[in-house]
């Protein structure tokens, strides 16, 4: 395993710190291929790893199934979003420096996502997020720039909060090890959770979840909406798996003060999501407020692995979300920065009759629309209904109903998207093209969003256990 981690540093770290150098040398980019190349080689060799368990690095890592199927997904994505931008991002002065960003950011996420060591996890938190604040701005438009320039500034709070709440988390077990959380003195257990609200906040910065949510809607509305499918799709899992390794260990231990708070955010961030994307009539800027949404359903898995009963469902409820959330997010944004291409103006007026020009499309972007709507059989709604507030129910189930209420709410506005695009006059726009890498893309992310739903979710939660 620890050659299979070598191998994955090699084939995203040398290209990541070479591609820039080799175009500038060349004259010529090849960095979108190598980027394309060294993608598909990191699926190839997660894949060894599925199912395997184990703490390697002398402990600094730790493998384990569900970490594994995330590092897969997270690839995925990058993959996709590579793919997509071979015809977006060739004039683009700073583009071998944006493909050299991306491997070394997919890089920080694998890290972050076995981190077993606090030392690791600041280090790949700091590599991932200045990664981040720089893909944002890497076009150098000024909406660009603008939205690096938040997003920067509310990071740099982010990370300042996620060194203090480690400080204070692991002040008190005296160690480095996520391990050691387990074994906190009863004494201590203010202390712990005081450090575990300074590590929400700082997760929830990269979350989206309200109140720390301000810089999300200016920076996903406002960026490039093909760098947003990357921040979006595939940096956010960097929180999710932070969640999941430093704060699961001390749920215990700081008891009910555990389901309170991440309940509570969980309700505020799904209905100030949903609301806000209701009242949206640009259809970029309603996605960025679908994501704050989206954060809060996977507050709801979260709060539910308080419960020891519903721990291994939550987990599951996780896995199959973050699928969801991934094949939706890369591919809507990937979606609108193709119509973006083509001419359209991304407001709901803009796509009059989209749908109906570009047929294929269309029809993968009403899908995966469909899907974070929770609609069957799609993937989405298997993760959002059978598990993520199925795993809440014994603990907390008026959360599972507000939950149920949302996702009512959040049909309105999705709805809405698909009504402008099938049931308004059509343009007199362009018309898609096999040649285009975009519309491979939305039509990857359709079908698996399809297929998935249809017959694999018992294949995936085999994967994910």
């Amino acid at each position: 395993m620890e050659e299979v981690i070598l191998a994955l540093i090699f084939v995203l770290g040398t290209p990541g710190l070479l591609l820039p150098l080799i175009d500038y040398l060349r004259g010529t980019r090849i960095s979108p291929y190598v980027t394309l190349l060294a993608t598909a080689l990191a699926l190839a060799l997660l894949t060894t790893l599925i199912g395997r368990e184990a703490t390697i690095f002398s402990g600094a890592l730790r493998l384990d199934p569900l970490s594994t199927y995330l590092s897969l997904i997270a690839t995925l994505g990058s993959f996709l979003v590579v793919l997509a931008s071979l015809p977006q991002a060739k004039d683009w002065s700073t583009s071998p420096s944006l493909y050299s960003l991306i491997l070394l950011s997919l890089l920080g996420v694998y890290f972050l996502l076995y981190v077993n060591d606090a030392s690791v996890l600041i280090a790949a938190w700091a590599l991932v997020a200045v990664a981040s604040y720089v893909i944002v701005g890497i076009r150098k438009d000024e909406d660009s720039l603008e939205a690096s320039v938040k997003y920067a500034l509310m990071g740099v709070l982010s990370s300042s909060l996620l060194v203090f709440g480690v400080a204070l988390m692991f002040g008190v077990t005296k160690g480095s090890s996520l391990s050691s959380l387990e074994h906190v003195p009863p004494n201590m257990r203010m202390v712990l959770f005081l450090g575990a609200l300074l590590l929400i906040a700082a997760l929830g910065f990269k979350m989206g979840v309200v109140p720390f949510h301000a810089w999300l809607p200016d920076v996903y509305g406002g960026a490039h909406p093909l760098l947003v499918s990357f921040v979006s799709g595939v940096i956010k899992l960097i929180s999710i798996g932070a969640f999941l390794r430093v704060l699961l260990p001390i749920i215990q231990p700081i008891g009910d003060y555990w389901v309170i708070t991440v309940a509570l955010l969980s309700t505020l961030t799904m209905f100030y999501g949903n609301l806000a994307a209701l009242v949206q009539r640009n259809v970029q800027r309603m996605m960025a407020y679908s994501s704050i949404a989206q954060a809060g359903y996977f507050l709801v898995a979260f709060t539910a692995l308080y419960s020891l009963t519903s721990r291994e469902l939550a987990l599951q409820a996780i896995g199959l979300q973050v699928t969801t959330y991934v094949l939706a997010k890369v591919g809507i944004f990937i979606g609108l920065s193709y119509l973006a291409r083509m001419g359209f103006d991304l407001t709901l007026e803009g796509l009059k009759g989209v749908g109906r020009t570009m047929k294929v499309s269309g029809s993968m972007l009403a899908i995966l629309m469909f899907s974070l709507m929770g609609m069957p059989p799609l993937i989405g709604f298997w993760s959002k209904f059978m598990y993520v507030f199925l795993s809440v129910m014994d603990l907390a189930p008026w959360l599972a109903l507000i939950g149920v209420v949302n996702s009512g709410i959040s049909v309105g506005y999705y709805a809405l998207v698909v009504r402008y695009m099938y049931f308004a006059n059509p343009p007199n726009g362009a018309r898609e093209s096999l040649r285009d890498p975009e519309f491979y893309v939305l039509l990857i992310t359709g079908l698996l969003t399809t297929v998935l739903g249809l017959g694999l979710v018992d294949q995936l939660v085999k994967i994910l256990s």
